[in-house]
């Protein structure tokens, strides 16, 4: 006797592929720093936190990608420079903006929102990705207190 309301069995389901993840997290951040600009301007000290914790989370999740990248290919090819710049670049454009926030806003408790989350990249950043030997202009700056 068969079963016509067997359901079929569930494919496992795919690999995150690791250029896309990376891709979508630098463009969020990217997002999320054009809207953090314009919170700032604005004085909106709610959205600031939350934006600013948002861009933070999703570069973070593009570190770990772009770490998983490098480790995949040669620590020097020009795919894994790239990611990387663009990593440090984003982190030097959150960085800025965390710090034009506290200049700009006067409130205690976004600043130390604020202060926590560059804490965590800087601590992030200074911890070298797989393969890398050199000193970048980003590590520098998260080695300074």
């Amino acid at each position: 006797m068969s079963n016509n309301n067997a359901r079929p069995e569930r494919a496992a389901p795919e690999r995150t592929d690791t250029n896309a993840v990376f891709g979508q997290a630098m463009t969020g951040v990217r997002a999320r720093c054009e809207q953090l600009a314009t919170l700032i301007n604005a004085h909106n000290v709610d959205g600031v936190e939350h934006t600013a914790r948002d861009a933070a989370n999703m570069w973070l999740t593009g570190r770990a990608a772009c770490r998983r990248l490098i480790q995949r290919s040669a620590a020097s090819s020009p795919y894994a420079d790239a990611a990387r710049r663009l990593l440090e670049e984003n982190y030097m454009i959150l960085l800025a903006l965390f710090e034009r926030a506290t200049r700009t806003i006067d409130v205690p408790r976004m600043r130390r929102a604020l202060r926590e989350l560059r804490g965590t990249l800087m601590a992030a950043m200074s911890h070298p990705l797989s393969g890398e030997n050199v000193d970048t202009p980003a590590r520098d700056h998260a080695k300074r207190p």
